[in-house]
């Protein structure tokens, strides 16, 4: 089953970039793409800006109305997303509990199966 495993954090608890500890955590997220990718597992997935670079679309009647801001004003940020082709939810929690933001304790993996039209 596939699934979307979508990271978490509260703002300012990953490490500051370009810093040795960020180096570390980073290194961190290299060996745990290789290790599920090894696995056969890793679908893809990538780290996204901070939500001061989003933009949120709403459509009320016809009217379409553009806000350069997060949905949601939120303590915890998405920060990335992976997606990963699990046997099931065990499976994937095994590998959620992998991923450095949850391992560290900083934030967390919130895992949503993908939906299958076929």
């Amino acid at each position: 089953m596939k699934y979307v495993f979508i990271l978490v954090a509260k703002s300012g608890t990953e490490p500051a970039f370009g810093t040795d500890e960020w180096k570390e955590y980073a290194a961190e997220y290299g060996r745990f793409n290789e290790d599920a990718a090894k696995a056969g597992v890793l679908q893809g997935g990538d780290p996204i800006q901070p939500p001061v670079s989003s933009t949120t679309v709403r459509v009320a009647g016809e009217g379409v109305k553009i806000v350069n801001a997060p949905f949601a004003e939120l303590a915890e940020q998405i920060i990335g997303y992976y997606v990963f082709e699990c046997a099931d939810l065990n499976d994937a929690t095994y590998w959620a509990a992998k991923i450095p933001v949850a391992a560290r304790g900083i934030g967390a993996v919130e895992i949503r199966p993908v939906v299958d039209f076929s």
